[in-house]
């Protein structure tokens, strides 16, 4: 019997969010199996693992690991609704994907698809600082010895559950540790200063979501030493929810760019942002179809 029920929404497919969890990368934060994701979660400091499938009723979260025993009810659907991106009517966006020529194909194949957040601004700012100029294999290899060094784990039934790390532990490694793991000196640098601003409160999720406007928010996180245009962009995205985000550079939305036959230049900043303007309100969403394209046999 679930701990937590929770009901789909319109245009929701468990299944597709799923394949976009998993993508054959080690992800150390989340297990993906056929049917269901286990989630380790700290609430209030307390640890928390769940496991989340679809059942009749809609989706069943079940407690597989509760610390403090407390009801943790509405802080996980809460979770899960941001993380899964829930409370969002995709409908718009079918509606502008099936009016393009080369986009009609995108709501039947990746129906259901939703933008997979990450909640946490400091994990999502650390991600792109290890993701920065390497490919996503050797990016995953990097989060996870971090996570391992640093973060906090669980072993549940011989699986080893991982939480993400604190910014107060991370500000103090040193740039050394971090290079004994791969880091380069630069990266070492940035997530290390990140953490600082973070765990002192110089900087945090709350702040952002309290300036005025997202230039603003670009802004206030492109004066984070590390953060550049793609970063703060995809930390909108990803951790806001702000539905018009181009993570312009990016080399997979460059190559599905090109698998469709769109934008000439894909350097021409102004001419990548004037193909976008046909998604006021779901650039953001088209971002991720674009790259969700990439595993499409159809896309060549």
């Amino acid at each position: 019997m679930a701990d937590i029920t929770i009901p789909k929404p319109l245009n929701f497919s468990f299944k597709e969010c799923l394949w976009f969890l998993d993508r054959n990368y080690d992800d150390c934060l989340y297990k993906v199996t056929d049917t269901s994701v286990i989630k380790p979660l700290l609430i209030d400091g307390q640890k928390v693992i769940f496991e989340l499938r679809e059942n009749a009723e809609g989706m069943a979260v079940e407690l597989l690991y509760n610390e403090s025993g407390g009801n943790h009810a509405d802080t996980i659907t809460a979770y899960i609704h941001d993380w899964l991106d829930l409370e969002r009517d995709l409908s718009g966006f079918y509606q502008l994907l099936a009016q393009h020529n080369a986009f009609g194909y995108m709501p039947d194949e990746f129906a259901g698809l939703r933008l997979i957040g990450i909640p946490d601004v400091f994990e999502a700012i650390c991600w792109c600082i290890i993701g920065q100029q390497i490919n996503l294999t050797f990016a995953y290899k990097l989060k996870r010895s971090m996570v391992e060094k640093y973060g906090e784990s669980i072993e549940l039934d011989g699986e080893v559950h991982h939480f993400f790390p604190k910014p107060e532990v991370l500000a103090e490694a040193t740039m050394e540790d971090l290079k004994n793991l791969q880091f380069s000196r630069q990266k070492a640098d940035y997530v290390i200063h990140v953490a600082k601003l973070i765990s002192t409160g110089e900087f945090s999720k709350q702040e952002l979501q309290a300036l005025p406007d997202r230039e603003a928010q670009l802004k206030r996180l492109i004066s984070v030493r590390g953060i550049g245009e793609w970063t703060a962009n995809y930390v909108l995205m990803k951790t806001l929810k702000d539905m018009n985000c181009i993570t312009i550079g990016d080399t997979g939305l460059n190559s599905a760019l090109d698998a469709h036959g769109l934008v000439k230049n894909k350097k021409d900043k102004a001419e990548v942002r004037a193909f976008f303007d046909d998604f006021e309100g779901w650039k953001s969403y088209l971002v991720i179809y674009l790259w969700r394209s990439l595993a499409s046999p159809d896309v060549k």
